[in-house]
């Protein structure tokens, strides 16, 4: 793997410019006169990157295990595959695996022994005849774990990081990107892409596309938002999510899938990123930056795409931390937000997840912003631009409120997924309505018959409620299977006054109506 460099030499000067500790194990000279080699008996460039990823592994283990090339015995080797098997994404220690990377180590011993850099050039070798038998793997199974002969060898194993490593991150990400592009963009997904579209760009009348320099960079935007952060009408599920499943689990036969599989470990990290919104405290001196969860106060360290000169000041961060919190997707937003701005602005999402907190009173703010994505991306963007909102100043009389528990083989549940679905309302929608419903049927005495008419009355509740849909009276009788506009009025009436509801009522209201709180 590349990683878009022009020659593998580039990749070594970013190595140990990133961290010059790794000189301690191996000196750059070292390295850089081993690949010269290589290339010098006819390696081409592709076996030359991955010779320098089996340097770099090789190198990774040794700061792990915290101890030095020459010392390595034909165990340690055993121990270094181990590792690498679980603690590194693109090695896998199967045959063909190991006795490449076997081979590369070989020829850097014999390398550095003619330099007079080690004293012993045969630890490579004697693990190679270990491991190798028969022209089969032995003493280590494909995870990196040991085989029963052989599970005493996990007492001394080095320890495992908390995290797997990716070597070649930038130029995997690139291309599970563009797989999941090809995938979303299949019809099937027409109506996903084109309400996703509407909430990120027609709400506010595209005055974030209008921010962004090039067509390009707006297209990523959107699709950092939607693969990350929009939920699916039919599933309420992320697409990241929704595709993981698609295509990684053993049953899956979609087209996708030996490709999803393969990258399965960087799918798996990518489906626990969340948005945040944070600001920079200082930068590391192995080029990292210290940082602070603007809503949480939560402090962590980040790898970030930022010049150490950009002036930061008043700056707020918006982007998608991911890999152990170590790590953020390239595209983050950088706004400039004044101190007294930045305090109206807390006090808004703090309002907005109170408000929120009602129907979910778990939530934390991590919670409240997977569930409401868009009102932060929104919000922020419009203090930015220093547009003067009005406080959230809303109050409700459900202060402790308890969902009812549902009966989902209620008739009147069952009908409400029925006239709802076919106008293409969310999975998310749907939910609050049928919960709804059945903190009506816990407070109501009655004997519920003409279930259609019931179900008609709570959507009509719920419209009304979130105020975000502009149906009249007569479109929302006609979608619940054209009951008659008298009755519609009558039923919605009695539950509207059985559970109090409220103009955005707290226990029912949706992404889209808080966004339109905030906004009005």
């Amino acid at each position: 793997m590349n990683n878009g460099k022009d020659n593998v030499y580039d990749l070594v000067e970013d190595f140990y410019a990133h961290d010059e500790g790794w000189n301690t194990l191996l000196r750059q000279e070292y390295a850089e006169g081993f690949l010269r080699m290589e290339a010098w008996k006819g390696k081409k460039n592709s076996d030359l990157y991955r010779s320098w990823d089996n340097v770099t592994m090789l190198c990774l283990y040794l700061g792990s295990a915290e101890t030095f090339l020459g010392d390595m015995n034909a165990d340690d080797f055993v121990d270094c595959i181990a590792w690498c098997g679980r603690n590194i994404s693109e090695f896998t220690p199967d045959y063909e695996g190991t006795r490449f990377f076997l081979e590369t180590c070989d020829s850097l011993f014999k390398y550095l022994k003619g330099k007079n850099a080690i004293s012993d050039a045969s630890a490579p070798g004697a693990a190679a005849v270990l491991l190798l038998q028969g022209e089969k793997m032995n003493i280590v199974l494909p995870d990196g774990h040991f085989d029963d002969a052989n599970s005493a060898r996990a007492w001394d194993a080095t320890p495992d990081i908390p995290a797997k490593i990716f070597l070649n991150i930038g130029e995997r990400l690139q291309e599970l990107l563009e797989v999941l592009h090809r995938f979303f963009e299949r019809e099937y997904f027409r109506l996903d892409l084109d309400r996703a579209a509407f909430l990120y760009y027609g709400i506010l009348m595209g005055y974030e596309d209008e921010k962004k320099a090039n067509l390009e960079e707006t297209s990523e935007c959107f699709w950092d938002y939607f693969l990350f952060d929009y939920h699916l009408l039919r599933s309420d599920k992320r697409p990241l999510e929704f595709f993981y499943e698609r295509t990684c689990l053993p049953e899956s036969n979609e087209y996708d899938a030996v490709f999803a599989k393969r990258n399965r470990d960087v799918l798996e990290e990518l489906c626990k990123a969340r948005l945040a919104v944070f600001k920079v405290d200082s930068y590391t001196d192995d080029g990292a930056f210290e940082c602070t969860d603007w809503l949480s106060g939560e402090k962590y360290t980040l790898s970030l795409p930022l010049e150490e000169s950009a002036d930061l000041n008043d700056a707020i961060l918006l982007g998608h931390i991911f890999y152990n919190e170590s790590m953020i997707m390239n595209y983050v937003s950088c706004l400039k937000i004044g101190k007294v701005a930045q305090k109206r602005l807390f006090n808004t999402l703090q309002a907005c997840k109170e408000w929120y907190s009602i129907q979910d009173p778990t939530a934390g703010w991590e919670t409240f912003i997977a569930r409401n994505p868009m009102l932060l991306r929104h919000m922020v963007f419009l203090y930015s631009a220093f547009v003067n909102l009005n406080n959230f100043n809303y109050e409700t009389a459900h202060k402790n409120y308890l969902p009812a528990e549902i009966d989902y083989n209620d008739r009147v549940i069952l009908r409400i997924r029925q006239m709802m679905e076919p106008y293409h309302f969310s999975e998310r929608d749907i939910k609050l309505v049928i919960q709804l419903w059945a903190d009506f049927k816990a407070k109501s005495c009655r004997d519920i018959r003409m279930p259609n008419l019931w179900a008609a009355g709570a959507i009509f509740n719920f419209i009304k409620a979130n105020g975000v849909y502009n149906y009249k009276d007569e479109k929302i009788a006609e979608l619940c299977q054209n009951v008659p506009l008298d009755v519609l009025q009558r039923m919605s009436k009695e539950i509207w006054v059985t559970l109090g509801i409220e103009k955005h009522d707290p226990r029912y209201i949706n992404e889209e109506g808080i966004l339109l709180m905030a906004l009005s």
